[in-house]
Formats: C-alpha cells, structure tokens, sequence
C-alpha cells in the first residue's frame, strides 16, 4: 500500500461520511487515473498532498457547519472560506479546484462552486542569501551526502526534484548532464562527488538503484529518495542553497537575465525575479557583513578553505 493512502485517510477521517466518500473517489481518479470517458491523468503522490492540504481548511469549515456533502456547497460558502488575498486564497482556490472540477465531470456533485471566482495573485516574496558560515557550515560537513547534495546545490542551483532524480549515468566526463541543459562541474562538486561515490559504492555495493542519491530505506529498492530525506540531510529546504546561487549571479553578472536563463535552465520571469534584488540596501548590507567589502563571494570563494 502506498503510504499516501494511509496518509489521506488520516486526514479525511473527520469528515462527515458523504463528503469523506466523495473525496476518496477523486483520489482514487487522482492516484490511479482512468480511461474512462472523461480521462483523468494520474497524479504524483506529493501534487495530491498539496492539493488535499491546500483545500481541508475549506472543508472541515463546512462540515462544522454541518454540510456532510460537497454537493450542497454553493458558491457563496466558497467566498466565504477564502482568504482575501495572496497565496493563501491563491492555494485553498487552487486545492478545491482540482478537487471539485473533476467530481463535477464525472457528474458526483451537479457544479462547480469555484467556477468564475476571482483567485488573485501569490504573495510576492523577495529571495534572500545565506549567511556564508552556514554555506560553509554545511558545505565542509564531514557527513559525505550532505557534502555531495550541498555542492550541487550551492554551486549548480539544482533543485530538490532534480536532486532526486539523478542517475549515477548522468554524471560522466566531469559534467552532469540533466534533461534541459549540461553542466559543467566546478572542481569543489567533482571532489565532493567522487567521495560519495566511494561512499555509496561501500555502503551499497549490490544495489541495482540507479538513482545517484541513495539512503538507508532505497538501497534495497529502485525508487528515487524523497524530498523530506533531502532536505533533511542538508539540514535546510534545498531552495535556500539555489536562491542563495542565483542571488550570487545575478549581483556577478550586474543583473543580466540571459545569463542566468542560460546557466539554470530559469525562464525570464523567473531570472528576473533574481535581478530585481540588485542593489537593494538590505542585500548590500548583507554582503559587506559577509564579504568585508563588495561584491559578495561567489560560490568558489565559500568552498575555500
């Protein structure tokens, strides 16, 4: 059994019976996905997750106020448990979309109450660096997973998805080479690489996982290491290392977009996310505490002795 179904039960279980059991059929549509007429993909097990977390508070809102069935959900309660604005109401909107929608295509509840609603935009947050003693903190740790998923971090901006999915194939010729883009490995990851590959080939020599990244419970499988083990081992959300990464760039590169669509694989919008934070006080406060004395030290400078 997988373990997001033990998961969803538990977070259903307080619900009234008939909406409980509407929303376990979506989720065996969402988990398994049908051929049926209307065709439902199925979904990873962590976009369920979100979805079913973003829209609970809406839900247990109404079944306190004794509504057992998603059917007799109109579009005023659906106003009334909004947030007004930003990435609150932006997720709860998004979670009882998805889940409403689809029980309505396959004729469970008889509308859509979220049909027309206004969802607005997230929250604009502002990336922010780390402080350099806690990149090196994390970056000379004696533990080599962390070591190795820090390095990649830090100096390549990878994310947590690509963390997880990378192949020991994927690393030949001192390069990494990921769906979208090649890179080339600066020395400071190749070393740390080339250490935990000892590791990795010691601690699990017979594994057929061709996953990279291995940990105590996928050694003996084939399945890709989770997001929670991830950050877990580096001890910080892996998008702390990346913003800090970009963030170098974008202050290297005087704030050019292209280069950093280049280098990372970012979209504009994304890039310049980044290059919108030049020369704001608060980030050049930031790197004259770090650095003595401006520009902040990029990536090579933190992986100094």
């Amino acid at each position: 059994m997988p373990n997001i179904v033990p998961w969803f039960r538990e977070r259903t279980a307080g619900l009234p019976e008939p909406m409980a059991g509407e929303l376990a059929t979506w989720f065996e549509l969402k988990l398994s996905g049908s051929t049926t007429a209307p065709r439902v993909k199925a979904r990873p097990h962590r976009w369920i997750q979100r979805m079913v977390t973003n829209a609970l508070p809406a839900l247990r809102a109404w079944a306190d106020q004794d509504k057992d069935s998603l059917r007799s959900i109109t579009r005023a309660d659906v106003i009334a448990v909004l947030p007004d604005s930003g990435t609150p109401r932006v997720d709860m909107l998004q979670g009882l979309r998805h889940i409403l929608r689809p029980l309505k295509n396959r004729r469970i509840i008889f509308a859509d109450p979220t049909a027309r609603i206004f969802c607005g935009m997230p929250t604009t947050t502002i990336p922010l660096p780390v402080e350099v003693d806690d990149l090196r903190r994390v970056l000379h740790d004696q533990e080599v997973p962390r070591a190795a998923l820090a390095s990649l971090a830090i100096f390549h901006a990878l994310t947590t998805g690509q963390l997880r999915s990378l192949k020991t194939t994927d690393l030949r010729d001192g390069r990494l080479f990921l769906p979208n883009r090649t890179v080339l490995l600066a020395d400071p990851v190749r070393t740390r690489l080339a250490a935990y590959l000892d590791y990795r080939n010691h601690r699990w020599p017979r594994t057929a996982n061709s996953h990279l990244f291995v940990s105590q419970t996928t050694g003996c499988g084939v399945e890709p290491v989770s997001y929670v083990w991830i950050n877990d081992v580096l001890g910080m959300p892996t998008s702390r290392l990346r913003e800090d990464r970009l963030l170098h760039e974008a202050e290297a590169t005087g704030g050019d977009p292209r280069r950093i669509c280049d280098l990372f694989g970012l979209s504009v919008a994304a890039a310049l996310r980044y290059t919108g934070t030049i020369d704001q006080p608060g980030l050049v406060e930031h790197s004259l505490r770090n650095a003595g004395a401006p520009p902040r030290p990029l990536a090579d400078d933190v992986a100094a002795d």
